[in-house]
């Protein structure tokens, strides 16, 4: 099909450089066909977008999740990313469970604690895909941002990790 455009478009470019009059209505012509074109595209873009599906879509349908005893974070530690508000988190994650997991959320709370008293620099999350077989432990590695920080400087962090929405692999 796309053959048939370019042949067109040859030979639209063809008749508008060899004859005169022809070039002087293709050309308002051709503006107005193509602004039709996009803003159909756009319409049709933006109602697909909101057009409500059939079945509501459950992330967790089918997907048990696991329990927190049956999932354990190892050698935890962050380290300074490439920014200064990024940082890179790698640790292990061993599956206690019977069921082999496919992915985590990975809770990241950073505090400065001077002298013993903390304040809450911030948090994220992140979403970590990693399969990992019942009883084995996977290395993970994953990125932590906290923005605003480089606008007051830590003098001693402190972090928090944490495991929630633990998702069992499909068969």
């Amino acid at each position: 099909m796309i053959w048939a455009f370019a042949v067109a478009a040859a030979a639209i470019l063809y008749l508008a450089l060899r004859f005169r009059r022809f070039q002087s209505w293709v050309e308002p012509v051709l503006t107005i066909v193509v602004a039709i074109g996009l803003a159909s595209a756009l319409l049709i873009w933006f109602v697909e977008d909101r057009a409500p599906s059939g079945d509501p879509v459950t992330p967790s349908a089918g997907v048990p999740a696991f329990a927190a005893d049956e999932v354990e974070l190892l050698e935890t530690q962050a380290e300074a990313g490439q920014t200064k508000t990024s940082f890179r988190v790698t640790g292990r994650l061993s599956n206690k469970g019977t069921r082999p997991m496919q992915s985590f959320r990975l809770d990241v709370v950073l505090s400065d604690c001077p002298g013993g008293t903390c304040r809450e620099v911030g948090r994220d999350s992140a979403l970590v895909v990693l399969r990992v077989l019942p009883g084995e432990s996977q290395p993970f590695s994953t990125f932590a941002v906290f923005p605003g920080i480089d606008l007051t400087p830590l003098t001693a962090p402190q972090w928090d990790f944490g495991v929630r929405e633990v998702r069992a692999a499909t068969r």
